[in-house]
């Protein structure tokens, strides 16, 4: 028996449907595939999803590929999970950067260019237009060596000369200050 395994990273995209990952999951099982982290999300009715799975080692990128692609009316990019690579996680302290605002071209571009600057890493991104006004909500690894507050003065002159309003928030005041708590009175 065979107990060598390969680790490959897979991402799917299609016009978003029931059954997807239902689908797309079936067929990795079939080909003796573990998952072992999978995200996704809609954006305009397209679906895509990454999944990183463990397959037998006589399994091969472009088999799961066909694999997938025959699920369903679906796209798929497989990659190899390179071993050698540094796959530990940035370190640092987690913060969250919201911005609302007038949309128009180069928001994501100028706020990006700040994080680059200074090392940090986003890990997860979110924005949306709605009726002209731009909503994008960055969580993000800052760096120990970074200081909060010289990224916060970036992001407000970046913020300023966009015409949009920023903030930047520990992950845990954010956490602290956004969530909801539902207390029921005793009958």
């Amino acid at each position: 028996m065979n107990t060598q395994t390969s680790r490959y990273v897979i991402n799917v995209v299609t016009r978003d449907q029931v059954g997807i990952i239902a689908k797309v999951s079936d067929a990795l099982f079939r080909l003796g595939g573990n998952l072992e982290a999978l995200s996704q999300t809609v954006v305009w009715g397209w679906f895509t999803m990454i999944v990183c799975g463990v397959f037998p080692d006589n399994v091969r990128g472009n088999d799961i590929k066909k694999a997938v692609e025959a699920a369903g009316d679906y796209r798929a990019v497989v990659l190899p999970h390179d071993e050698m690579a540094s796959n530990a996680p940035p370190q640092g302290e987690p913060f969250i950067v919201t911005v609302k605002g007038e949309d128009k071209p180069g928001i994501v571009r100028r706020l990006t260019q700040c994080f680059s600057k200074k090392s940090i890493n986003i890990d997860d991104v979110w924005f949306e237009v709605h009726e002209g006004q731009f909503i994008v909500i960055f969580h993000v690894t800052m760096p120990a060596a970074v200081d909060p507050g010289d990224v916060r003065a970036d992001l407000e002159t970046a913020a300023s000369e966009l015409g949009v309003s920023v903030m930047l928030r520990h992950q845990d005041i954010f956490v602290a200050t956004n969530s909801l708590s539902v207390h029921t009175r005793p009958e």
